[in-house]
């Protein structure tokens, strides 16, 4: 028979056990849904951040005159007027109709690197067919004053002129950039040394991004000036919204002691008055080369990109003022045309403007758009559930009930 006091040890086990569970309650675990709000709020946080981003940072870099710059123009012009490097060895001076071909190839070279670009254009006229006593004939073939015992310097040659600019740019505002190891030389002759421009300034082969329809400055490469680059409207090319600018070269000397031209040139020619028509004297004259020209220019102005132009040349021989025997307005034609970029170039140069636009529209503009809706709507979606009072009433019973019939009885 057991004492009562075995009886009183020996309890039911059970008892104790459930009185230490309660006294010690199971950790708490982070459940999918305890995790979604703080994991929504941190994305659109995330999201928000990228569209502030977006448009300072990554874009910024697409704002700059491109490494890879590489583009060719061709523009051409009718019923020109040049004068004819062959009747230099003919009893007078003579000027023949050409159609002429003017083609611009600019692509970026070295030294360029994140701030800086330099670019080195080839510029040259060609002339695709004459008009000599009203025939057109082949620039190449044989006329009057044709040296054949001399063909390493040929007068029938179709090129009309050609130049080599290389310069240095700052990538953002497309300005000669020319310290520390910048570079703007210009050469006109393949047999002599390039010109140093150290005092460059003004645009010439294109324009920064984001161009605004104001006045600037335009560097013309044959007479080495500045001169002002003047907004002129708008209007449209190929479909696309362009600003006009206007460019007036004034009539420069290119003979002059100031210019440093290098010799070799064809600046200057000295022949007899005989051979300029002005008299029937052998005393020999020298008539100068004067350049002016006009710049018609249609830029996009998202990018900078030159799509269009117009580009009115007048070149011509005369005479220092003051010059005996010599009659007042008295002008030798050296080359006389209206360049205008033809269809395929204009296509070519909006296409190029529309792809480097392209980067910016969908980065700066389409992408931070969609990061900002999903941002907002991961933001919100995280604050309501994470504090489901912030529910509209009708949502809150409609959750309340779920739960409620959602519990086991």
């Amino acid at each position: 028979m057991s004492s009562p006091s075995s009886s009183s040890r020996s309890g039911p086990p059970s008892a104790g056990l459930s009185s230490d569970t309660e006294t010690r309650p199971e950790p708490h675990r982070w459940s999918a849904a305890d995790l979604a709000g703080p994991t929504l709020i941190f994305v659109g946080a995330f999201l928000l951040a990228v569209t502030i981003a977006l448009p300072t940072l990554l874009v910024g870099g697409f704002r700059t005159i491109p490494l890879s710059t590489d583009f060719t123009t061709v523009a051409t012009a009718d019923d020109a007027t040049i004068f004819d490097r062959c009747s230099l060895e003919t009893r007078s001076a003579r000027t023949v109709g050409a159609d002429l071909v003017r083609q611009q190839r600019v692509v970026a070279v070295q030294p360029s690197d994140e701030h800086r670009v330099t670019l080195q254009a080839g510029t040259s006229v060609q002339a695709q067919a004459l008009r000599i006593d009203d025939r057109e004939v082949d620039p190449g073939d044989p006329r009057p004053g044709v040296d054949t015992d001399d063909p390493a310097q040929p007068c029938n040659d179709a090129t009309v002129n050609a130049i080599k600019d290389r310069v240095t740019l700052d990538r953002k505002n497309a300005l000669p950039r020319l310290a520390a190891r910048g570079a703007s030389e210009i050469q006109y002759d393949s047999g002599q040394a390039a010109v140093l421009v150290p005092d460059r300034r003004g645009v010439t082969y294109l324009l920064p991004f984001d161009t605004e329809p104001a006045d600037r400055e335009f560097f013309d490469a044959v007479t080495r000036t500045t001169v002002p680059l003047v907004h002129d409207g708008d209007t449209e090319v190929h479909g696309r919204d362009v600003d006009r600018f206007r460019a007036e070269v004034p009539d420069t000397d290119l003979a002059r002691a100031a210019l440093g031209r290098p010799v070799g040139t064809n600046v200057s020619i000295t022949r007899p008055a005989s051979w300029f028509g002005v008299g029937d004297s052998s005393r020999p004259l020298t008539a100068n080369l004067h350049h002016r020209s006009s710049w018609d220019l249609a830029v996009d102005p998202r990018t900078g990109t030159i799509v269009d132009a117009t580009i009115t040349v007048d070149e011509v021989y005369r005479f220092p003022d003051g010059t005996p025997g010599v009659p007042d307005g008295f002008e030798l034609p050296q080359l006389r045309a209206t360049f205008t970029y033809d269809d395929d170039t204009q296509t070519r140069m909006t296409d190029l403007a529309a792809d480097l636009a392209s980067p910016i529209l969908i980065w700066g503009r389409l992408v931070p758009i969609g990061t900002a809706v999903l941002g907002v709507v991961a933001l919100a979606a995280g604050l309501i559930l994470i504090n489901p009072a912030w529910l509209p009433a009708r949502f809150r019973r409609r959750r309340g009930a779920e739960t409620v019939g959602g519990q086991p009885e």
